[in-house]
C-alpha cells in the first residue's frame, strides 16, 4: 500500500532547511547568548510560529545549530586523503573557517556550565568526531585499542589551538604549534607503520 505524500509536509521539510541555514547564520554573528526564537525567525524571515512548528523549542533548535557547526568545524568528509589534518586546519583558519570556530569554541564553553540546550549536543558530536577521527587513524596504521585516545589527544589539541588562534596570541607561533602537533602524530604514525 502506497503512502499518500503530504505536499504541504514536504515544502515544511524543504523550508525547515532553509529556516535552520539562517539561524545558523544569527548565531555565527551574534553568538547564541541573546539567542531567541523571536529573533531567529526575523533575521530568518518567517513567523514564530513557523519556527516553533519547526524547531518546537529554544532547546531545540539550539541543539541543532550547535550540531551543524560542530559537524562544519570538524568536517572530514571533503578531506584529502593525503593530508586531511593540515586541509582541516587550512580551511578551519580562514576568515569563514573561524567564524565557525568562534563559536565551535563558545558552545563548548557553554557545555562546561551544563547549558542543558548544548551539553548533550555537543557530547554527541564529539563522540562521533572522536569515533570518525580514531577510524581514520587505524586506516593509517594506528593500533585500534590506542585509537580512541590518540584521536581524543588529537581533537583536544586542536581545541586548544584553535582557543589560541582566536584569543589574539601571536598566529605564527600558533601555526608553529600545530605543525609540530601534526609532526608528532607522523612520528607515531610511521613508528606504527614500522612494527606491522
Amino acid at each position: 500500500m502506497n503512502e499518500r505524500v503530504d505536499g504541504r509536509k514536504l515544502r515544511f521539510q524543504h523550508r525547515r532547511g532553509e529556516v535552520l541555514a539562517a539561524a545558523t547564520e544569527h548565531a555565527l554573528e551574534q553568538g547564541l547568548d541573546d539567542l531567541s526564537l523571536r529573533k531567529v525567525a526575523h533575521t530568518a524571515g518567517v513567523s514564530h510560529a513557523t519556527l516553533v512548528h519547526h524547531f518546537a523549542t529554544k532547546d531545540r533548535l539550539v541543539a541543532e545549530i550547535v550540531d551543524r557547526v560542530l559537524a562544519e568545524t570538524l568536517a572530514v568528509r571533503d578531506l584529502p586523503q593525503d593530508d586531511p589534518l593540515r586541509a582541516l586546519w587550512r580551511r578551519a583558519t580562514t576568515d569563514e573557517g573561524r567564524r565557525y570556530v568562534r563559536l565551535f569554541i563558545a558552545i563548548t564553553g557553554r557545555a562546561m556550565y551544563g547549558d542543558p540546550a548544548v551539553t548533550e549536543a555537543v557530547a554527541a558530536s564529539m563522540r562521533q568526531r572522536t569515533e570518525l577521527l580514531a577510524a581514520g587513524l587505524v586506516g593509517y596504521g594506528c593500533p585500534e585499542d590506542q585509537a580512541l585516545s590518540v584521536a581524543t589527544a588529537l581533537l583536544a589539541g586542536l581545541r586548544g589551538l584553535f582557543v589560541d588562534l582566536l584569543t589574539g596570541t601571536d598566529e605564527q607561533r600558533v601555526h608553529a604549534a600545530f605543525e609540530d602537533l601534526i609532526d608528532q602524530l607522523e612520528r607515531r604514525l610511521a613508528g606504527w607503520v614500522a612494527s606491522r
